[in-house]
């Protein structure tokens, strides 16, 4: 079960970016990576063509390995939390970060 998900507050804990922070964009399990808002940009040379009238050179984020990245907990002394599960009295799995037991909310 992926610990990270979108919307999510991270910090980078090792390369290039370390203890740069942004918000999650997107995350490919398959590949164990994720993308970050405003990290790990990239220039992309392209051609024009039909659905792109302009060609040029164009930055975007690049993906960063997964085990690179710290969850932010809210109220939590350092900011960086692991997870655990916990089932609340719904019947919902709920992601809690495991030293201040407080849930973790995506967006």
């Amino acid at each position: 079960m992926q610990r990270i998900k979108k919307g999510d507050k991270v910090r980078v804990i090792s390369g290039k970016h370390v203890t740069k922070e942004g918000t999650v964009l997107l995350v490919n399990n398959k590949k164990g990576i994720a993308i970050i808002e405003g990290l790990n940009k990239v220039k992309i040379h392209r051609k024009p063509n039909a659905k792109q009238e302009k060609g040029g050179i164009q930055e975007k984020e690049a993906g960063i390995p997964l085990c690179k990245l710290a969850l932010l907990a809210p109220k939590s002394p350092q900011g960086i939390s692991k997870i655990k599960y916990v089932i609340n009295k719904d019947g919902k799995k709920v992601r809690v970060a495991k030293k201040t037991n407080n849930p973790i909310t995506g967006k």
